[in-house]
């Protein structure tokens, strides 16, 4: 998470029109067949935007690592204070999320807009079906925005 402070804002909006003309890496079709760990992690939070073959992988998971469900809600809890305490404490308005996964139940977004309803979220991720999902549930959010970015970008 970041105040935002600097950065080109040209490049945001250039990100933004092109993340919402469809012409980046989005896919136009899912199989969900096929489990999604970002999905999975939805299921271990309880959430609904996850499918049987991510619940089915969910549970082999558990059958090595039974307290991975309870590490996610803890990370949870963890996302839910250090945003209270940057918005409450040190003013911040302007998040970047790296690797959110989906953004659903307890989010930045809801978290950051439950102190300041004009706060805005940039979530940044590498998974294509992430992105897919992500602008389908943040569509018509004001000031939220899903982009895709791949691992192991560099500053020129």
């Amino acid at each position: 998470m970041s105040n935002g402070g600097g950065g080109s804002h040209t490049a945001i909006q250039k990100e933004r029109e092109q993340s919402m003309s469809g012409s980046d890496d989005t896919p136009q079709e899912v199989d969900f067949s096929k489990p999604n760990v970002a999905r999975i992690y939805d299921y271990y939070l309880g959430g609904k935007d996850n499918y049987p073959a991510d619940r089915d992988a969910g549970r082999l998971v558990l059958g090595a690592a039974p307290d991975v469900p309870l590490a996610a809600l803890e990370n949870r809890e963890f996302l839910k204070r250090a945003t209270e305490f940057l918005m409450r404490d040190q003013g911040i308005r302007q998040f970047v999320d790296i690797g959110p996964g989906l953004p659903t139940q307890g989010n930045v977004h809801q978290l950051a807009r439950q102190h300041d309803p004009s706060a805005h979220v940039v979530y940044v991720d590498n998974d294509p079906v992430v992105l897919m999902h992500s602008k389908s549930l943040l569509h018509g959010a004001p000031g939220v925005i899903a982009i895709h970015a791949p691992v192991g970008i560099t500053r020129t």
